[in-house]
């Protein structure tokens, strides 16, 4: 048996190498060469579009695994149906799940090591591609209102990432049910990295709505829990976070009380997606037991097909229900995952054996 797993090993890894450098160079030269190049506006350098492209390319290839996994299961197995290979096994008690086995094995080790490349390679390229988008990187704003750690909310008038500068910033603290309890003002603010340096304000404390104490000052330090980055917009697209990042900012929005529900959907996305391919192969190995004889194209349309149910499925519909708030992340992430698992059991065990 170890030679006939070692034979269908070999020829799954070889035929869905060839088929995603296909999809590669289709997705390279048709979506982005073709499709997002002409997004680009006319002062952006040739150059620096064609580096945006093969920065976006790895995000890309997560997009076309799936199919690839398909593409070579219905190949290999179509082929040794065509050549009765898939007959002379049966014949010698060799079971369609053993059969499929090696192929089931091999798109497990293909997933993991995927999943590993779209968090440590497509997240950091695809940030990368989003940087040279924006040409220079944003460094100012104004009337910037966020909510951070510890029940404070930020005011800020004009914000200078660049000269580390704050012209004008109101800090209103409340408590534990909502209650404003003191409000500190400057009129220059800079910061280091544990404390926000106040020049030129007055810390107001409240009570019950009344006004107890009013405080000026020239200077005053006090601590600095948020990252300044944050409070311009700059920070990096959660689709180009790494899933480190994630939990990291899950953890730093829970602690101001912000609504997490997005990261943690792209968290379990992380998780989920690069197993794709698994499910995928899960419901593709027994139609190319059936239908494999049918040919390359035919596999291709039927590629496309199931593909673009998952992708409405999970894409579409789960994650934007989980996003909403309607479904908990894990059943909108794994949700087409199970899905596409459990018809792919079915058919396989419905295959004749």
């Amino acid at each position: 048996m170890r030679i006939l797993d070692r034979y269908i090993f070999a020829e799954y890894i070889r035929t869905f190498v060839l088929a995603l450098a296909f999809f590669i160079t289709l997705v390279v030269v048709v979506r982005l060469l073709d499709k997002d190049i002409k997004r680009f506006d006319e002062d952006v350098p040739y150059t620096t579009a064609i580096q945006i492209v093969l920065f976006q390319a790895p995000r890309r290839i997560m997009e076309v695994v799936p199919l690839a996994s398909f593409l070579a299961t219905f190949f290999v197995l179509g082929r040794m149906a065509r050549n009765n290979e898939l007959t002379a096994m049966k014949m010698a008690t060799i079971s369609v799940y053993r059969i499929i086995a090696p192929i089931l094995a091999s798109t497990l080790l293909i997933c993991i090591l995927f999943s590993l490349f779209y968090d440590q390679v497509a997240a950091p390229a695809y940030h990368r591609a989003n940087q040279l988008k924006k040409k220079i990187p944003l460094r100012r704003s104004r009337n910037v209102v966020f909510k951070g750690q510890h029940n404070r909310l930020f005011y800020i008038q004009n914000l200078d990432l660049q000269q580390q500068n704050i012209n004008k910033m109101t800090i209103y603290e409340f408590d534990s049910i909502g209650n404003l309890e003191q409000e500190i003002f400057a009129h220059s603010v800079t910061w280091s990295p544990t404390q926000w340096h106040l020049v030129d304000g007055f810390i107001r404390r409240i009570e019950k709505d009344v006004e107890i104490s009013f405080e000026p000052f020239d200077t005053k330090q006090i601590n600095r829990s948020e990252n300044p980055e944050r409070f311009a917009g700059n920070d990096k697209d959660i689709r180009a976070m790494t899933f480190a990042e994630l939990q990291e900012q899950v953890r730093y929005k829970r602690r101001a009380g912000q609504t997490i529900r997005r990261e943690q959907v792209k968290i379990q996305h992380k998780l989920a997606y690069p197993f794709a391919a698994f499910v995928v192969v899960l419901i593709g190995a027994p139609i190319s037991i059936r239908f494999g004889k049918a040919g390359f194209f035919a596999g291709l349309v039927i590629a496309f097909f199931l593909s673009f149910l998952y992708w409405g499925v999970s894409f579409a519909t789960l994650e934007g229900l989980g996003e909403n708030g309607k479904l908990s992340p894990i059943v909108a992430c794994w949700g087409a995952n199970a899905i596409y698992a459990i018809i792919g059991a079915v058919l396989i065990w419905k295959t004749p054996k």
